[in-house]
């Protein structure tokens, strides 16, 4: 027996004594190839449907609106001029400044107008339940049914906004021939079918915020408006950061509302940044200048997209963390298991006496 060996007298290692361990690792690595080849098999056809479907169209607006274009046939190359004929064209700048009314008006008043909704339907009872059903009637129906029910209903010709004003002697009056009472009209019909967004996404972050947060501010003796402020508005900082980009979003660049209930009038007050670049490019059939016009909106739309999504997470997010840690932190060690549930910080013990 040699030194340094362990083995008894009379045993040798043979072939048949020593089994090779199964190379494992190699077999989960190839495992994994498998699933990953799979997986990126099932995604590529919607890769490439959603490639051709926007990545070339937008690659062709940007090449579009370099040229001058009639009539789908490129004539001279204009470089940026396009995008200067547009950047100082009138009609342009006034559509921007009636699109910033309209946004501006519509997002308040929806969003507001939702959140109440969502508030006085948040608990699940039958007239609830039968409530939001009908609210959200005319959310699921088209945008130009419901556009053509207003344009009925503000109609001068026996339309039932001119039958009120006749009875308190505004017969003569037509909400669609002012400019001021169109552009209230344009707002009524975004505030009337999308509060109802508005209000199933604020619902659901209404039903998300754990009952225990308001079961101990209750115990504490915090007020309705209280809790309201310091707990519910802190919990849905997210479904109203989803709210505001969706519907902000969607009345930018919405194109049935001023289509189809006002046409842009009177005197183009009601028309938008949608309607004006449909009409230069189907009625006008300037498409170098339709497509830059369409290039800038959607630079807008990333901006503005970006611009909330910084906002939320710089600014929305260290003011809700401060609020509700500043108000379990005023509650003592009562709310201490409630703070560490959803997800902040341990607070900090109040020392006695404080």
């Amino acid at each position: 027996m040699q030194p340094g060996n362990n083995m008894s007298p009379g045993k040798s290692i043979t072939a048949s004594t020593v089994t090779p361990a199964p190379w494992r690792p190699k077999a989960k690595a190839r495992r994994n190839r498998s699933h990953e080849s799979t997986a990126f098999a099932f995604l590529l056809p919607l890769v490439a449907l959603e490639f051709v479907l926007v990545v070339v169209p937008l690659a062709l607006a940007v090449y579009y609106s370099l040229y001058r274009v009639d009539y789908f046939e490129l004539t001279s190359f204009r470089g940026f001029g396009n995008y200067v004929t547009v950047l100082t064209s009138p009609m342009v700048l006034k559509a921007v400044v009636s699109t910033i009314v309209f946004a501006a008006g519509s997002l308040v008043l929806t969003l507001g107008f939702g959140f109440a909704l969502a508030l006085r339907f948040e608990v699940d009872t039958r007239t609830s339940v039968a409530m939001r059903s009908i609210v959200l009637v005319p959310y699921v129906i088209s945008m130009l049914v419901g556009s053509l029910l207003l344009r009925w209903l503000y109609s001068s010709d026996g339309g039932l906004s001119s039958m009120a004003l006749s009875s308190v002697g505004m017969g003569d009056f037509s909400i669609l021939a002012d400019p001021n009472a169109a552009m209230a009209a344009l707002v009524s019909n975004a505030v009337w079918r999308d509060s109802a967004f508005a209000m199933i996404l604020l619902l659901a972050g209404l039903k998300s915020i754990p009952q225990e947060l308001h079961a101990a501010a209750r115990v504490d003796g915090a007020s309705a408006w209280m809790r309201f402020h310091r707990i519910t508005l802190p919990m849905l900082r997210i479904p109203l950061l989803i709210a505001v980009v969706r519907l902000l979003i969607h009345f930018v660049n919405v194109l049935t509302f001023a289509l189809v209930l006002t046409g842009g009038g009177p005197n183009n007050a009601t028309q938008t940044m949608g309607l004006a670049l449909y009409r230069l490019g189907f009625v006008d059939f300037q498409l170098g200048e339709a497509n830059a016009l369409a290039t800038l909106v959607f630079l807008f739309n990333i901006a503005l997209i970006s611009g909330l999504l910084g906002v939320q997470s710089i600014g929305l997010g260290l003011l809700a963390e401060l609020v509700v840690r500043t108000y379990f932190e005023s509650q003592g060690r009562t709310s201490y298991p409630i703070a560490k549930r959803i997800g902040f910080p341990p607070v900090r013990a109040l020392p006695k006496g404080e």
